[in-house]
């Protein structure tokens, strides 16, 4: 047996991947071998492009990126989106009430006395993600400390921004803020890392530990000290339970619906509110060169007020925003540098991230997703839905090559398509020059016509696979979106040509007299 004929199989598989008109009706066992092949380079590009992206390469995430929004408008339901207000010191307030940043203590108690001014303005929770580590000249401090008091004895859960300070990693809070045995509130973690990749904001921190003197991720052994992040702790302080066992940090999933909303602070009046959109499963730059109109940035999720809107709102309008509600009292003020890159959004104020961390508990509950890397313990768990992601990209592939073939032999031997053979017989008397072009033209649509086929098919498929699996989508998009590289690359027809190509042996130099 020849070496050609050796490795029939493997040159079938890898013809799968040129699909010329003559390609029909393979071997169940030659498709399965392709599928492999297909898969193994996958892999293999997103374990070298891993490797390569701690410099900062972000090749592995143009496809999450694209198909963030597609998860957020399909796949992530609105049951906790009305309960969570967000209230935000910007120019806007600054304006309003001639202050500069930072605000006096006594300020703060002016505006979280506010929120629960009137007896129908009563929040469920205050959360005031701006720290008061930093002891600074400020006699109103106590004018805080006995707000902070009073909105607890009216029964609302109060909840301060703490940042490890403490030998051990314990929150902090300056003195004069805590009277009596027992604080008026609770001290939580903020503490946020962007993505190291991409800076986007795809996970969010449950709870960190101090070890080997330095601040780690996860709950910490044999109950040392701990301090759970600000969306974890209200969540459990509300639902008064511990959401399961903590296997990790939680795979964000964004919103996208915003919610209604009649009065929008000045920073928002620009922006457009985010509902359910088809032309999203079309790749953005597709949607780029097809001259789509800019558009306005997209509004927050969450209902939002400026601190300024507090001073004049009507008490009716604003208890619809404030009653019975969880209320995240954040800042958007130039020099104060707390801001988060949304997938969704792009930049928001920080404390939008926390937002949406409660709303992804109050809506999943203990079944939150959880971030899972392909290099954690728990990738097994990855396998099935990257499987799904790879496969529907390959069948994309397949059934494109199976309508190639069809048209070509249909075209070959119908006789309504004599007129064609007469155009065929002139572009053939054309010059080489425009029937080159005219090929190169056609195979380029082809090209661009399948990839798009196959990214909106697979954006489709990872919104559902989000929906129905725990873990985040974010490792099998990185996958797929290599998929999707090889693809467009033709990385496998390279393969094939390499391995299968004949290679004609160098001539023989004529020996010098």
């Amino acid at each position: 047996m020849g070496e050609q004929s050796r490795f029939q199989w493997l040159k079938e598989a890898l013809d799968f991947f040129d699909g010329g008109d003559r390609w029909c009706c393979p071997r169940w066992y030659i498709v399965l071998l392709s599928f492999v092949i297909l898969l193994l380079v996958s892999v293999t590009m997103l374990a070298i492009g891993d490797f390569l992206n701690a410099k900062g390469a972000v090749l592995t995430r143009f496809l999450a990126r694209a198909q963030a929004p597609l998860t957020a408008q399909w796949s992530y339901p609105a049951i906790a989106r009305d309960d969570i207000t967000v209230v935000l010191y910007d120019q806007e307030f600054l304006d309003g009430s001639k202050s500069a940043w930072p605000i006096t203590y006594g300020q703060h108690a002016d505006n979280l006395l506010r929120l629960a001014g009137e007896k129908n303005q009563h929040p469920k929770v205050i959360f005031l993600d701006v720290t008061f580590g930093q002891e600074r000249d400020d006699k109103s401090v106590e004018q805080l400390a006995n707000a902070l008091c009073a909105l607890k004895q009216k029964g609302i859960m109060v909840f301060l921004a703490g940042l490890p300070t403490g030998p051990k990693g314990q929150l902090q809070v300056r003195s004069g803020l805590k009277t009596g045995s027992t604080p008026c509130f609770t001290l939580v973690g903020v503490d946020y890392f962007p993505d190291r990749l991409d800076g986007l904001a795809w996970t969010y921190e449950l709870s960190r530990h101090w070890a080997d003197d330095q601040m780690v991720s996860g709950p910490a052994p044999n109950g040392e000290p701990a301090y759970p992040s600000a969306a974890l702790a209200i969540a459990q302080a509300w639902s008064n339970t511990t959401l399961g066992k903590e296997q990790g940090p939680m795979a964000l999933v964004w919103g996208h619906n915003s919610a209604s909303q009649d009065s929008r602070p000045r920073s928002q009046m620009g922006c457009h509110r985010g509902e359910p959109e088809l032309s999203q499963v079309i790749p953005g730059l597709l949607r780029d060169l097809a001259g789509r109109e800019a558009r306005t940035p997209l509004c927050p999720y969450h209902r939002t007020l400026s601190a300024d809107q507090l001073n004049y709102m009507d008490p009716s309008e604003l208890s619809r925003y404030v009653h019975g509600k969880f209320v995240l009292v954040g800042a958007n003020v130039p020099g104060y540098n707390d801001f988060v890159q949304s997938p969704v959004h792009g930049l928001l104020p920080g404390v939008h991230v926390h937002a949406m961390a409660l709303d992804n508990f109050r809506t999943f509950g203990d079944k939150y997703k959880v971030s899972v890397e392909w290099s954690d313990p728990l990738h097994r768990i990855l396998v099935g839905p990257a499987l799904m992601g790879v496969a529907v990209v390959f069948l994309v592939h397949l059934l494109w090559n199976l309508v190639r073939g069809r048209v070509a032999a249909f075209r070959a031997h119908a006789a309504a398509f004599e007129d064609f053979r007469r155009w065929s017989g002139r572009y053939q008397a054309s010059p080489w020059w425009v029937r080159w072009g005219v090929v190169r033209a056609l195979r380029v649509l082809g090209w661009v016509f399948r990839l798009t086929l196959q990214t909106i098919a697979a954006m489709i498929l990872i919104a559902l696979l989000q929906k129905v699996f725990r873990i985040g989508m974010l490792p099998v998009a990185e996958l797929v979106g290599m998929t999707l590289v090889a693809e467009g690359l033709g990385l496998v027809r390279v393969l094939r040509d390499y391995l299968f190509e004949p290679r004609t042996a160098p001539a023989p130099v004529a020996p010098s007299v």
